[in-house]
């Protein structure tokens, strides 16, 4: 097997690339061999199968099998391992970790070894109603896992432990790598970013058990098939903060930079099981308009449509009675 052409070469003089993922990219075929010899595997086929924001992911084929080698040049997949292990121990649609090492002792990143999800994300789906379809499925996934406790907020360590934080804290983690400055005073005016801060004091949004989050969801967080029906096939690829108020994925979720059937069906679902209680309906319009805010920066920074939720965090701002200081 010739590991070689999954090596990646990028120069010194680009732009953009830390010296981790130069460094991942360019000896990826090497540091893939080295690994999947380590766990006896003898694969037939390889091929980068995608990048994301934090991680590479290489496809092995095996006789019987597709498996997913995730590599984090920078990450230390502590977040992932917990969501995944959390949700396929609850029989929650996910991947299934077979081996992980975090310890960057044998090669220089986190990575560990999944099965293969088949299917597409919700946001390539060809249809409004398989969309609807593919949102209601979600929000009845993401109902049960919000029934989850998680051991804090914010995120574990490596060794699996987590810091004492108050959800509040991780919030504002949240708001500095969403929308840090001065990419948020790109998009929003003073008066804005300053109802923003404030918004982040409300006490309302405390919250006393924190729950299992996904992070980063919206309709590329999920991984379905479709036909003349959709099927949800597993919530994939949670985000950096995997401990908190479930409703913050909610909200995330029904950001009209989404199609309008997937929060449709989004609402639908993650309310079928039962209406949300009083302290919930309360506290959903501060969700959205932090995440409306936060996603807004965030899809700016890489030359997205935005202005969707721009407008639909300055409703919220003035929904929830909020003006920022004279």
């Amino acid at each position: 097997m010739d590991y070689h052409q999954l090596n990646h070469y990028i120069p010194p003089v680009a732009e953009g690339v830390s010296e981790a993922w130069r460094r991942a990219l360019g000896r990826l075929g090497d540091y893939t061999a080295l690994v999947l010899r380590a766990l006896n595997l003898r694969p037939i086929a390889v091929a980068l199968h995608a990048q994301t924001e934090r991680h590479l992911l290489v496809r092995i084929t095996t006789p019987v099998e597709y498996l997913i080698l995730r590599i984090a040049p920078e990450d230390d997949l502590a977040a992932h391992v917990f969501f995944v292990r959390t949700l396929s121990g609850q029989n929650i649609p996910s991947a299934r970790i077979i081996q992980r090492d975090l310890s960057r002792t044998m090669v220089p990143f986190a990575y560990t070894l999944e099965s293969f999800v088949p299917g597409m994300p919700a946001s390539a789906l060809p249809s409004e109603h398989l969309l609807r379809g593919a949102g209601r499925q979600a929000g009845r996934a993401l109902r049960r896992m919000h029934r989850l406790s998680a051991p804090g907020c914010g995120r574990p360590t490596p060794a699996g432990r987590w810091r004492q934080l108050r959800w509040g804290q991780a919030l504002r983690q949240i708001g500095a790598h969403l929308a840090p400055a001065p990419v948020d005073a790109l998009v929003f005016g003073e008066a804005e970013r300053a109802t923003a801060a404030a918004l982040l004091d409300d006490p309302r949004l405390e919250i006393a058990q924190p729950v299992v989050l996904h992070g980063a969801f919206g309709p590329d967080a999920i991984r379905c098939t479709a036909g003349d029906h959709v099927h949800l096939e597993a919530l994939v690829e949670p985000g950096r903060w995997v401990g908190g108020d479930g409703l913050y994925d909610l909200a995330c979720g029904l950001c009209p930079l989404y199609p309008q059937p997937w929060r449709e069906g989004l609402l639908e679902g993650y309310c079928a099981a039962g209406p949300l209680s009083p302290a919930e309906q309360e506290r959903l319009p501060l969700m959205r308009a932090l995440s409306c805010y936060w996603l807004a920066c965030y899809a700016y920074t890489r030359a997205e449509p935005y202005e969707a939720a721009r407008e639909e965090a300055l409703r919220a701002f003035g929904a929830v009675g909020l003006r920022a200081p004279a």
